[in-house]
């Protein structure tokens, strides 16, 4: 398990190691790309040989990172999670095997592309609401310059209403994540506390809460009918 932290630092490193190789030669910047893809799919499959199941999350970093606001670089994962961690790490494989002949700016697109994987780790693992944002907002940036440079039919067009759906998405969880941890009382943002907060708000404040950060989040998946 202690190799699933390395998911995200795989990434985002490779993302900077492409970008700087990428400005020489196309072929290393690809090369980067599949070696760290690669190494976290590697890294993701010796966690999931090493899980041993067991009630709740498993810590696996947790840091002070803002302490007066009670947020903490808090990494944890259980069975769901871990699956997750595993998919994305072969989506993100294929994802380069797929790209293989991008031409146009390489080490750019794979900078991007590497960006973007470190965030779809980072959100599998948060286990504090506000981390779990921000790695959501990281994976978002990426998104719009990959479409909008290296898409295909309208695709200036379909990254900006992306992206603006995206934000708009974005702010309804912000709101629902601070009115938790408003009505909370507990200075801190771990998923964990809020939950056991929350269950002691009232019927009709939870209901609301949750309305927020669903509507959020079904905007930001895509589901039907609150995506076009």
């Amino acid at each position: 398990m202690n190799a699933l932290p390395w998911t995200i630092y795989l990434s985002f490193a490779g993302a900077m190691i492409a970008l700087l190789t990428g400005a020489h030669s196309a072929a290393w910047a690809r090369l980067t790309a599949l070696v760290t893809a690669a190494a976290g799919l590697a890294a993701a499959l010796i966690a999931a040989v090493e899980f041993v199941p067991a009630p709740g999350l498993q810590t696996l970093v947790n840091v002070a990172w803002i302490p007066s606001y009670g947020i903490r670089y808090h990494l944890a994962a259980d069975g769901i999670s871990l699956t997750l961690v595993v998919l994305t790490g072969l989506a993100a494989t294929a994802g380069v095997l797929f790209s293989w002949n991008i031409k146009e700016r390489t080490g750019e697109f794979f900078a991007l592309y590497l960006a973007l994987i470190g965030g779809v780790y980072g959100v599998f693992l948060s286990a504090d609401a506000f981390l779990l944002f921000v790695f959501y907002e990281i994976a978002i940036v990426p998104k719009y310059f990959l479409i909008a440079n290296w898409g295909s039919t309208n695709r200036e067009y379909a990254a900006m209403k992306l992206v603006l759906y995206s934000f708009a998405g974005s702010a309804l969880v912000l709101a629902g994540l601070l009115w938790v941890y408003a009505a909370s009382g507990v200075n801190s943002f771990a998923l964990a506390d809020l939950a056991a907060a929350g269950a002691l708000f009232p019927a009709g404040t939870q209901v609301g809460m949750f309305a927020l950060v669903f509507l959020g989040f079904a905007v930001l998946a895509g589901m039907f009918p609150f995506h076009t």
